[in-house]
């Protein structure tokens, strides 16, 4: 089954997000305690990813192709030992200090590990098991970001921050530690983590608008799914495109307003360059290695677009596409002032 890259994240991640709070055998996903935390769960993935701790949450979708395996030089035993991470994450995490500490929290709330008896609960308690989601939530993604990070190797993590810069344009969300692999001096470091802080209101702004339009999508999916059983995720979504107003509408405000912020955050990043360094990127960007390339194409996968047999790509009707890797504006105009006012460092 196929579905866009946004959805793919909330699927995976279901699995997650009643951690330690409860784990019913059914799970009504019309409960608003399911809606939020499945909410949560997605802008936990989206925070990870932003504060640079959640690109491996990305490449791990991506290294189920084993073509990008064999690219980026990455074994089968381990690819075994991230699926066998990712299996036995929940029992893991159960035993790390900062989760118990978590657990204690819950105890401490008052909160019931009965699903149930939380209709009974009082506002301040719910207001507290909701905080507590969004924490769980984040020490989640970092968890998994990190045991897959541990099993692969630096030069493993280089090809694949490489692969990602190439795949700026369909990468859903960017963070300045993305921009290491081009060599960053402490200083630009520093300066990228200022514009980084710069924008946090209107990052924060832009995820929950991102996260109540994508929950929006997302129950109207699994309503119809309910509806035609045996139909997969891709019909489904485009079957919505094309009959559902309100579907549409939202799918291409988000759509318009995740590539409008990604835009002037990413042009602000690609500023802090060094010559040398905005000459790699545009490399990278027009004439990928093939690890990057095969990276690339897995990508475009994902996010629903699809080869032409004549070459190119079409895209998807429901493709996350912050926009193009590299604004042509942006690009002709950076390429007159080369050498100013930022020269080698």
């Amino acid at each position: 089954m196929k579905m866009t890259l946004p959805f793919a994240v909330v699927l995976c991640l279901l699995v997650f997000v009643f951690a330690g709070l409860a784990q019913p055998p059914q799970i009504d996903r019309q409960d608003p305690m399911v809606q939020q935390a499945q909410k949560n769960a997605l802008e936990a993935a989206f925070r990870s990813i932003w504060e640079g701790r959640g690109a491996n949450l990305v490449a791990a979708g991506v290294l189920n192709d084993p073509d990008v395996r064999i690219a980026l030089g990455v074994s089968e035993e381990q690819y075994q030992n991230i699926r066998d991470a990712m299996g036995n994450i929940g029992n893991e995490m159960q035993n790390h200090p900062d989760y118990q500490k978590f657990m204690e929290e819950v105890e401490a709330a008052g909160i019931p590990d009965n699903p149930a008896a939380l209709q009974n609960v009082d506002a301040e308690t719910m207001d507290k098991l909701f905080d507590l989601q969004r924490r769980i939530s984040s020490f989640t993604m970092n968890y998994m970001s990190d045991s897959i990070g541990n099993a692969l190797t630096p030069e493993q993590k280089h090809k694949i921050g490489e692969a990602q810069l190439a795949s700026l344009g369909e990468l859903p969300v960017i963070s300045p530690s993305m921009f290491e692999v081009l060599g960053l001096s402490d200083d630009q470091k520093q300066e990228m983590e200022k514009i980084k802080k710069d924008f946090e209101p209107e990052f924060e702004k832009t995820l929950e608008s991102f996260a109540n339009g994508a929950m929006m999508m997302l129950n109207k999916s699994f309503s119809e799914h309910e509806k035609q059983q045996g139909i997969d995720t891709e019909e489904i979504q485009n079957k919505l495109m094309a009959e559902d107003p309100e579907y549409k509408r939202v799918h291409d405000e988000l759509m318009s307003t995740g590539k409008a912020f990604a835009t002037r955050f990413k042009t602000k990043m690609f500023d802090i360059l060094t010559d040398a360094q905005w000459m790699r990127l545009q490399e990278l960007i027009d004439h990928p290695p093939v690890h990057a390339r095969v990276y690339l194409k897995s990508m475009k996968a994902m996010s629903g677009e699809a080869e032409k047999s004549g070459g190119g790509w079409s895209p998807g009707p429901h493709s996350w596409r912050p926009g193009d890797p590299i604004p042509v504006e942006y690009r002709q105009e950076r390429n007159t002032r080369r050498g100013f006012p930022r020269s080698e460092q």
